[in-house]
């Protein structure tokens, strides 16, 4: 939006309060310098730039006041005890309540068109901990393990292409190396917190 040296200028107004401009006056003929003092140099004093004014793109957007008649008054009580009542408001909430639904949580949805594991899913199905083998892993590599993870843009990625090859029985991209079920750095504690397991 802004190149260097939209930036530089805005930077030159901000950070100087004035700016000094130093004009040299020549004769237009030979080009000769003059020297008088009273034409070489001259001070020009730039106002501050006005914050409560944003112009941009030939619109004027007005800062907003704390008075603006268009803000909401129901903070002051003033105010709202002379539009309402004690028995407004307790109708007022009866007509909410009879309104009030309760959505019940339901299951993830698969993602449609997609045969892509749902790694929340398998969190909730498993109880084992991090770290805890229960599955065999002949090549346990710590180098491969972490060169393969960082291929992954997240560990929820890894733990669903690892579901995808076979995993948790098989490891066939070397990235569950303890065997416990769980790709790279994935940890399937906070999907079991949040349903209380």
């Amino acid at each position: 939006m802004y190149t260097g040296s939209h930036l530089k200028l805005i930077l030159a107004i901000l950070l100087v309060p004035s700016i000094f401009i130093f004009l040299i006056a020549a004769d237009s003929e030979n080009r000769n310098f003059i020297t008088d003092p009273e034409l070489t140099v001259e001070r020009i004093s730039l106002e501050p730039v006005n914050v409560d004014i944003i112009e941009e793109n030939n619109g004027v957007v007005s800062k907003p006041t704390l008075d603006n008649p268009g803000l909401s008054d129901e903070n002051d009580f003033e105010a709202v005890a002379e539009r309402q009542t004690i028995e407004s408001d307790a109708e007022r909430l009866k007509q909410n309540q009879e309104v009030y639904t309760i959505i019940q949580p339901t299951n993830v949805p698969r993602r449609p068109g997609t045969n892509i594991p749902n790694v929340v899913e398998y969190a909730l199905i498993t109880n084992n901990p991090l770290g805890v083998t229960i599955y065999e892993r002949r090549f346990k590599s710590q180098a491969r393990f972490e060169r393969n993870c960082n291929r992954y843009v997240s560990d929820s990625s890894a733990q669903e292409a690892f579901l995808m090859a076979g995993g948790p029985e098989r490891d066939q991209f070397g990235i569950d190396p303890d065997g416990d079920g769980y790709a790279c750095r994935w940890d399937p504690s906070p999907f079991r917190k949040a349903v209380g397991n």
